[in-house]
């Protein structure tokens, strides 16, 4: 049996066109017995669905198909943290997709759904783990893309205001979403105080305008934030940008689209499979597109391997 959560808002309602598309064809048709399809109806609903039906059919599941955005691949991956074993399939509509361009996924829509079906190949993955501590409780949870603090993380939260996405949408510029985000923030934009450590390392970098830590190396809807990292290797990529001008950090971000970035002497390059971060003040940070904040965090490699459809 095959479960499907779908996010009828990715990608502006593209998840559930898409899911139109699969329902009229032959293959949905002819084993239409073969399939659960769940939508999600709030956030945060992903993760509570996969948890829900994995505990309810974890002796009949095949795999799960996420089609929407890495947002809700990001609540997905989470929602089935106890069920290592079990494949996850992801057709990607949202926004940014870089979990797809991180894995090389080229099959896209209806026949990404039939290749998932009819010849699987998995690819064996380890994903983040990350453990928060927001002043209140530490919290662990997985991710598969990045975490990221300081700029980043001010940059997401104002990307995911309701507000700001609509006017995007009115105005048809929703490509543009990160660049206009970050003329939003950059007003009030201030360097992290932070204590960085890799690998037990202390990091003399006091402060940062951001600090990112990646699987691989797209981010922000296919930005190279980390050129040479790879979803293939036991390490992290962590990327320092240290403080700098507001019209350097503007010049710096134009940059990233292509990776020469990393070749500016204000930002530091960093493999580690262990990081620890932590400020006395609030970091706002982002992992997988999704913004909060925390005083400390300890990221790391999962210990077991999951598989992932690669299309």
């Amino acid at each position: 049996m095959f479960v499907l959560i779908i996010n009828p808002e990715a990608g502006h309602g593209k998840a559930e066109r898409l899911f139109t598309s699969i329902q009229n064809d032959p293959l949905y048709q002819n084993q239409r017995n073969n399939f659960q399809a769940h939508f999600t109806v709030y956030p945060g609903h992903a993760e509570k669905l996969a948890g829900d039906l994995c505990a309810r059919y974890q002796d009949f599941l095949s795999y799960v198909i996420v089609i929407g955005g890495d947002g809700t691949l990001h609540e997905v991956i989470n929602g089935v943290q106890h069920y290592p074993d079990l494949p996850i399939g992801f057709i990607p509509v949202g926004a940014g997709n870089d979990f797809a361009r991180g894995i090389g996924q080229v099959a896209e829509g209806v026949l990404l759904f039939r290749k998932m079906v009819q010849d699987p190949k998995f690819h064996r993955i380890r994903t983040g783990i990350f453990t928060s501590n927001d002043g209140e409780a530490a919290k662990q949870r997985s991710f598969l893309n990045s975490i990221g603090f300081g700029m980043e993380g001010l940059i997401v939260e104002e990307v995911n205001k309701p507000a700001f996405r609509k006017w995007t949408k009115f105005f048809r510029i929703t490509s543009f979403i990160y660049p206009l985000a970050l003329l939003k923030v950059l007003p009030r934009l201030n360097p992290i105080s932070i204590d960085l450590r890799i690998d037990g390392r202390k990091i003399e970098c006091k402060q940062a305008t951001m600090v990112t830590i990646t699987n691989h190396p797209y981010y922000g809807g296919g930005m190279k934030i980390a050129p040479n990292a790879s979803i293939e290797k036991p390490t992290f990529h962590i990327i320092i940008v240290e403080p700098i001008s507001k019209w350097k950090i503007l010049a710096l971000f134009k940059m990233v689209f292509t990776g020469q970035h990393i070749q500016r002497k204000e930002v530091q390059e960093w493999e580690g499979r262990n990081i620890h971060i932590s400020s006395s003040e609030p970091l706002p940070f982002q992992v997988d597109g999704q913004s909060g904040e925390c005083f400390e965090c300890y990221i790391e490699k999962s210990p077991s391997e999951r598989s992932i459809f690669v299309g």
